[in-house]
């Protein structure tokens, strides 16, 4: 089992699980894993062709039994013999009608007979503690479970395939040997041993930091990726924020009416533009009013746009702008955003005074101007997707933690050299950004990583 994992990974006993989703289906997958999955299997299963003997990778068709002898399910079993399966234990996968009641009868026989109830993500955890797979790939195995369009997937499959673990692995090794030259330099300096100049030390510290810069700039990005882009439809009432968010999504989500505080709470929902998740929020219109609910759906307007990557600040083109409009720029201004000039069907006002930002003219009624904003949501994308490290996306909170504190622990030892600091000193910045890398990829980890990672997983996976 890996280092470090073998105290908190401690329990060897075997576990079990549905695998597949809740409900009714053609077929559902129990999964067990453990020293006793084939023993439970001779329990519990007997073959149709009378042969219950399990080889690797082999499926075979036959009867699950509960422990007393009651016939459950007609199954097909395969078996995977340690270290040769996800887990690098023994693992054995019943495939049976897609039945709740039947799963759960199945998950009991087997509990019965010595496995106890997996926890959440518990297979993957195994995976990574027997070094089938780093803490990256395990958080892309959620990724790519839970992803909704075909960039996010090939995102996920690529980051499950080790792409970031073979960036950061030589990057590991280089550090390892500068590290190594120092501790000699300093342990065997009365033996002769050369101590390496200072201008030496910084040389090979800088292109390590210039390594993990543009995979740090890559979370930009790849959270969007992961998460979707949080885009806030802002302006006052009746300015068209819900039919602009309606035409958006392709469906009649919002209440569109002519009545001013139609929208009281915020709408939201989710469409895909060039492979991200766009999440677009629509709000109850910003105006000063004395209608407490509606004062209420105005502060929860406030608090959407706290939390969005990108605003869409909508005025109405056939009517001047009022201290409402003004109130609207003001409050996009707070984080990027385009001017939607909206109703460009309409005879329309010139006399505005804007804040100088990207503006659209576009019409949510006849669909006019509505490629002008998607070109526009499309150039913010394209300007943080600039930053990725080729196709390496970090695309977790606790990913950009890792490498901002490894980079910047580098970078502090590279002008602690260049200052002439002692290399005593220089060696505990470099110890930080090693073992910032090791958090990264799992080589050293605490038992709170994982739980924050893990809790996060569904039961069978």
């Amino acid at each position: 089992m890996r280092e470090g994992l073998h105290k908190i990974v401690s329990d060897d006993g075997t576990i079990v699980a549905v695998s597949t989703p809740l409900g009714h289906s053609g077929i559902g997958i129990v999964r067990l894993s453990g020293a006793q999955s084939r023993d439970i299997a001779v329990r519990c299963f007997k073959a149709s062709s009378g042969n219950s003997d399990l080889q690797h990778r082999t499926a075979v068709v036959g009867v699950w039994n509960a422990v007393n002898g009651e016939q459950i399910d007609e199954v097909v079993i395969t078996f995977f013999a340690a270290p040769h399966s996800y887990t690098g234990e023994d693992v054995l996968e019943i495939s049976a009608h897609g039945n709740p009641f039947l799963l759960r009868r199945i998950v009991e026989s087997a509990q019965a007979a010595g496995a106890r109830p997996a926890g959440p993500g518990e297979f993957t955890l195994r995976a990574v503690a027997h070094g089938k797979m780093d803490l990256v790939q395990a958080e892309a195995v959620k990724e790519f479970i839970e992803c909704q369009t075909e960039h996010q997937a090939k995102n996920a499959l690529r980051q499950m395939s080790g792409t970031i673990s073979r960036r950061i692995r030589p990057i590991k090794e280089e550090l390892l040997n500068l590290i190594a030259h120092l501790e000699a330099g300093i342990d065997f300096a009365e033996d002769d041993v050369d101590v390496p100049a200072n201008a030496f030390i910084a040389e090979h510290i800088r292109p390590l930091v210039l390594q993990l810069e543009p995979l740090k700039d890559s979370f930009g990005y790849g959270r969007m990726l992961s998460k979707g882009l949080r885009l806030a439809i802002l302006g006052k009432p009746n300015v068209g924020k819900s039919s602009l968010f309606n035409r958006l999504v392709g469906a009649d989500r919002a209440i569109v009416a002519d009545i001013p505080g139609t929208t009281r709470d915020v709408v939201t929902e989710t469409v895909s533009l060039d492979g991200v998740p766009l999440c677009f929020a629509d709000t109850a219109g910003i105006r000063n009013t004395t209608d407490e609910v509606e004062g209420m759906g105005v502060e929860r307007t406030f608090e959407t746009l706290a939390e969005a990557d990108f605003a869409l600040a909508v005025l109405d083109g056939s009517q001047p702008m009022d201290e409402d409009d003004e109130e609207t720029l003001r409050r996009a201004c707070e984080i990027p955003h385009v001017i939607v000039i909206n109703k460009n069907d309409l005879p329309q006002q010139n006399a505005y005074q804007l804040n100088g930002s990207k503006r659209v003219r576009l019409s949510a009624k006849t669909g006019q101007g509505f490629e002008e904003l998607y070109a526009a949501l499309g150039e913010f994308l394209l300007s943080h997707r600039r930053s990725m490290a080729d196709d390496f996306v970090l695309t977790s909170a606790r990913q950009y933690d890792a490498v901002a504190n490894a980079a910047a622990a580098l970078g502090n030892a590279e002008q602690a050299t260049l200052a002439g600091t002692p290399h005593e000193m220089v060696l505990l910045d470099l110890y930080r950004g090693l073992g910032a890398l090791d958090e990264l990829t799992g080589d050293v980890v605490t038992e709170d990583i994982l739980q924050r990672i893990f809790s996060t997983f569904c039961i069978g996976k």
